[in-house]
């Protein structure tokens, strides 16, 4: 009788054993997904911990790696593992190279956390605000100005006058000159060391003072032996008119000693004197007498006609 149960409770016991072990075994074992480097997978692990499940995967974590949930969780199951690989920057700033790796970011968040400051100068490229999310080369440039000033002197400019009271050739300073100052601002733009720009600009710090200078022009001709001072002497093509029934164009009788001139080469109510006419007094103008041309006034047609057309000298009296 005791044979016979003990016959049939050494399989129960096995079974018993087999089915615990099998609910345990189920119970050890969890299902969970891992994202990582562009993966997604579901496996199965005994593991208990985050950092266990990814290391029996042989997921190898470096610096600035994110795992999400943190990596010291504990395992369960259904869970769902995501791994943020850092990005692998290089960054090339004051001659050297630095090496980090970093979540994605902007070029700017990036720099800080290198500890690397920027002037209001500098360039970096690329532009602060990009976003990187791949690897890439960030270069630093480094830019500052040198200024320099100098002050230079300013030469003064001579300033010659006509004067009529003098004799020719005569002179006389009349006001001294004084230099003035300029200051040059030349400015350096210097990147990494080396200068790639040069501006320069000036301003007047003392402008300069010029040398006024009186110049005799009274000259002395001489005709028939007597002598005249003269302030001009022009080479003029001369003809002759007689009366027309007219008042000159400054309101006085037409006579010998009257001349037509134009105005814009010697002023009215000038005195002159002609080579081959004598003194004359310029108190017409006539409409064919424009630029180097005079008419001269004669008392009858014949006078005119024997006078013609010829160039004569003009002197225009002081």
């Amino acid at each position: 009788m005791f044979f016979h149960k003990t016959r049939w409770l050494l399989p129960s016991l096995c079974l018993i054993l087999i089915l615990a072990g099998f609910f345990v075994f189920s119970y050890l074992e969890k299902e969970i997904t891992i994202e990582c480097d562009g993966k997604v997978e579901q496996v199965k692990t005994f593991t208990n911990s985050v950092i266990d499940a990814l290391a029996e995967q042989n997921i190898i974590l470096y610096d600035e790696d994110v795992v999400i949930p943190a990596e010291e969780n504990k395992l369960e199951d259904g869970m769902k593992i995501e791994v943020k690989r850092a990005v692998p920057i290089t960054i090339i700033s004051d001659n050297k190279q630095f090496d980090l790796r970093t979540q994605p970011c902007s070029v700017d968040s990036i720099l800080t956390k290198a500890n690397i400051e920027l002037n209001e100068l500098d360039k970096v490229q690329p532009n602060l605000d990009q976003y990187i999310d791949k690897p890439i080369k960030i270069t630093v440039t480094r830019v500052n100005q040198e200024v320099i000033e100098e002050i230079k002197e300013i030469d003064y400019e001579i300033v010659s006058r006509k004067d009529y009271s003098m004799p020719e050739g005569q002179k006389k300073v009349i006001q001294k000159g004084v230099k003035g100052q300029e200051k040059i601002i030349t400015t350096h733009t210097i990147e990494d060391g080396e200068i790639v720009a040069t501006t320069s600009k000036s301003e007047i710090v003392k402008p300069a003072k010029p040398e006024i200078v009186l110049v005799g022009s009274m000259a002395v001709a001489s005709r028939g032996g007597e002598e005249f001072t003269y302030i001009r002497k022009l080479r003029m093509l001369a003809t002759a008119y007689t009366h027309t029934g007219r008042l000159t164009a400054t309101g006085t009788e037409p006579r010998v000693g009257v001349a037509a001139v134009d105005p814009k080469v010697i002023p009215l109510g000038s005195r002159l004197y002609i080579d081959g006419y004598g003194y004359a007094r310029a108190e017409d103008t006539g409409g064919a007498i424009k630029g180097e041309k005079i008419d001269l006034f004669m008392e009858d047609e014949s006078k005119v006609y024997n006078f013609g057309r010829r160039w004569v000298t003009v002197f225009v009296l002081k």
